[in-house]
């Protein structure tokens, strides 16, 4: 479905032997300086030059005019021109022995400091940089001046891009062509991606943002290139089963979080174990064990205190519960029905069904019956009318409390079917009994 982004590395190094290197075929007309170079490349009048002692182990590599005056000091690579500057990395390792990397200008002047472990050419104005953030490393879009564009918030995955298992390689002899990896199994996983040009063609028609998937894993990418989740979601959410009021439900291990459906920008942490589908503009979610409801900007409108709710209906009521006692709430959370039902369902028409003992009856936005706990079993009133049942009779129940027989209850044909059976097996065995005795008569 898409390609991986990877320069090559360590891993890689027998690529070293057939990848194209800078041209060495002769020096151009009127530059003898270039003889003393292993290699070089032009860009537009000015050279990438590099010394090689020691192929893969010690090389310098330096930017000159076009008389072969040097512009920089050694470093130990210069990558490719782009939107002016070219990627570089100094000859000075940091602590873990690795390269960091920056961005000079064509009079080799540094733009952007060398403070990131990798990056890339820049593409349409921005590159993507990754540092360490912590425990993990990071992964942001920067311009051309090196101001941040944004930043993905790994610090939400808490469990992948971990500095103590990725891998940090390159090509020998190429400091600018490096990649951090995590491999997982017989495949690695990366930060930034890709795409192919079918792929990303497809990214960019997409109205808002675009989800992908690769080894079981989802991300998430806008229509500018920009990755605004990585590859670390283990659930999306796209037919909106969940979604709504432009938040879409994702999913990371065991725990549920929300996008923003239009930006592809997390608005919460992964701390749901359990969501609703959103009424009145609130989202019902778990926490702690716990229901309670937010916005869709994630802050928290009612809070934590529910073992049940329901989904908010047009009389601006949800019915809740606390250890076991049920009422209602509005949209505000104020309680409207007071928890002392044994259950209380969500308001339609006007009318909830409730349940004190063992008895169920119906009651108005203001807590007043309009049909008394009377029956053994019933239903909410979805339509006009309901079914409820009393000393084994079904009713069709309307809203003013007028019953009308439709049979009789399903325990009660269960009771009279259990009859059936019985008296079938007696008669049976009686029949049996009486032809056994025919048959004993006739052999005296």
């Amino acid at each position: 479905m898409f390609q991986r982004s990877v320069g090559g590395g360590l891993v890689f190094s027998l690529l070293f032997w057939i990848h194209i290197l800078w041209s060495q075929a002769g020096f151009a007309q009127g530059k003898p300086w270039l003889k003393d170079y292993s290699q070089h490349r032009e860009f537009d009048g000015i050279y990438v030059v590099k010394k090689i002692e020691i192929p893969c182990r010690s090389y310098q590599t330096f930017l000159v005019d076009n008389n072969g005056n040097k512009l920089t000091p050694a470093y130990r690579d210069i990558g490719e021109f782009s939107g002016g500057l070219a990627e570089f990395v100094p000859m000075e390792l940091d602590e873990d022995s690795l390269g960091r990397h920056g961005f000079i200008n064509r009079k080799g002047e540094v733009v952007i400091p060398p403070i990131y472990v990798s990056t890339d050419k820049f593409f349409e104005g921005k590159t993507w940089v990754i540092y360490r953030a912590g425990k993990q490393y990071g992964l942001s879009y920067i311009d051309l001046t090196g101001k941040e564009i944004y930043k993905v918030p790994i610090q939400y995955f808490k469990k992948d891009f971990l500095i103590s298992t990725a891998k940090v390689d390159k090509l020998c002899n190429q400091d600018t062509r490096e990649d951090v990896l995590w491999w997982k199994g017989r495949d690695y996983f990366i930060l930034n991606w890709n795409f192919s040009p079918f792929i990303e063609k497809e990214v960019r028609s997409s109205k808002y943002i675009y989800h992908f998937l690769f080894q079981g894993k989802y991300g998430i990418i806008d229509k500018d290139m920009i990755l605004r989740v990585p590859v670390s979601l283990d659930d999306i959410d796209p037919t909106y089963e969940f979604s709504g009021q432009g938040m879409e439900r994702v999913k990371y291990g065991d725990k549920f979080g929300f996008i923003n459906v239009f930006t592809g920008v997390l608005i919460t942490d992964f701390l749901y174990s359990d969501t609703r589908k959103p009424t009145s503009g609130l989202f019902w979610v778990k926490k702690n064990n716990k229901w309670g409801c937010i916005d869709k900007t994630g802050k928290t409108r009612i809070a934590f205190l529910y073992d049940e709710a329901t989904g908010f209906t047009g009389e601006d009521r949800s019915a809740v519960a606390i250890n076991g006692k049920f009422g209602h709430i509005d949209k505000k959370g104020k309680i409207r029905t007071q928890l002392k039902y044994d259950f209380a369902s969500y308001y339609n028409n006007g009318i909830s069904m409730v349940r004190i003992g063992d008895k169920y009856g119906y009651i108005d936005i203001n807590d007043h019956y309009v049909i008394e706990p009377i029956y053994d079993e019933a239903l909410p009133f979805d339509k006009e009318t309901t079914v409820a049942e009393r000393l084994w009779v079904r009713f069709e129940l309307t809203r003013r409390g007028e019953e009308k027989f439709i049979g009789f209850s399903y325990k009660l044909n269960a009771v009279f079917i259990l009859i059936g059976v019985a008296l079938f097996i007696y008669a049976n065995s009686l029949i049996f009994r009486r032809m056994q005795l025919a048959r004993a008569n006739r052999k005296k």
